[in-house]
């Protein structure tokens, strides 16, 4: 697939720092002609979005996780690690019908292929760094429901139906920001607070994410952002959602503090950027075989790995 360059920056949005993608800048004022005005509250709005996007089928996904880890001293064996920041950028398509999706990682120790579905993120590590300690392996296998932050940190990207079902956790804070463009698109700009618990336990509006959704793929979700809410230092974050004419979600911005693993438990500072564009592009992706004794290793970009 292939993958257009990226620069990276920090601009600010309503307050919330973000990790500004693309060569050329995203985010511009509309004009009267462009202003998108979708004639609902701004929780409704947001809420809305997941139906919305989910009847264009399918559509490219572009996705940047910036993490801000702290320096951790030295406890016992384990040494001192210094603080630093990792940026993983992804590049996939989406089926919103099916619930099943493919990103191409890049990491700063090599590449990653994954395959989305509702309750499991395979993953291939493509092509490792010269010199990175690993070699390259089969797939392997998460169950998303078992992973302790439901893999919106550790799986490197928020894939677009957890988007989805993060929206239902909308909170009475959201504002509309104004009006903006997302790679060319006019778009309105809503900002506000999620409440993973509250998305955890929000009853699943019909036809969100697309006709396609079942109970079973829904539950995996809420059982995901249980697990997130419990993981992360507080199950209130701070987002930005982009929505187009349409009222489909064009791109999403959150940030979540996340508590890493270890004796001196510091708290990196996670922001996670999704956009979606190109809908109804054709989407084809195989569900990878992995045997089930297979126990997978912590995913590349899991905080597991994060002072190794």
């Amino acid at each position: 697939m292939n993958r257009r360059r990226i620069a990276i920056g920090i601009s600010s949005v309503s307050g919330l720092a973000v990790a500004a993608v693309g060569a050329t800048n995203m985010f511009s004022s509309g004009d009267a002609a462009n202003t998108v005005n979708l004639h609902a509250a701004p929780v409704a709005a947001v809420t809305a979005a997941g139906v919305a996007t989910g009847r264009s089928g399918t559509a490219q996904v572009d996705t940047l996780v910036t993490a801000t880890i702290p320096a951790v001293p030295a406890y016992g064996a384990t040494p001192a690690a210094a603080a630093r920041t990792t940026t993983t950028h992804g590049t996939g398509l989406f089926d919103f019908g099916r619930q099943i999706g493919r990103i191409d990682l890049t990491l700063a120790n090599g590449s990653v292929q994954e395959v989305l579905t509702p309750t499991s993120l395979y993953w291939l590590l493509a092509a490792p760094a010269p010199n990175a300690a690993r070699p390259a392996k089969g797939w392997s296998r998460v169950d998303v429901a078992a992973s302790p932050d439901g893999t919106l940190y550790s799986g490197g990207a928020t894939d677009p139906a957890m988007a989805f079902a993060m929206l239902a956790g909308a909170q009475h804070d959201v504002k509309y920001v104004g009006q903006d463009q997302v790679r060319g698109e006019p778009v309105a700009h809503y900002h506000g607070t999620l409440d993973l618990q509250q998305a955890a336990t929000a009853p699943v509006a019909a036809g969100a994410g697309g006709s396609g959704v079942t109970a079973a793929d829904a539950a995996a979700d809420k059982k995901a952002l249980a697990n997130a809410a419990r993981a992360f230092a507080t199950p209130k974050i701070p987002f930005d959602a982009y929505l187009d004419a349409q009222g489909r979600l064009r791109r999403f911005v959150a940030a979540f503090s996340v508590t890493m693993p270890g004796p001196a438990k510091a708290v990196a500072q996670v922001t996670s950027a999704t956009e979606l564009f190109g809908f109804g592009t054709p989407v084809t992706v195989v569900t990878p075989s992995v045997a089930p004794a297979t126990t997978p290793a912590a995913h590349p970009s899991s905080p597991k790995r994060a002072h190794k």
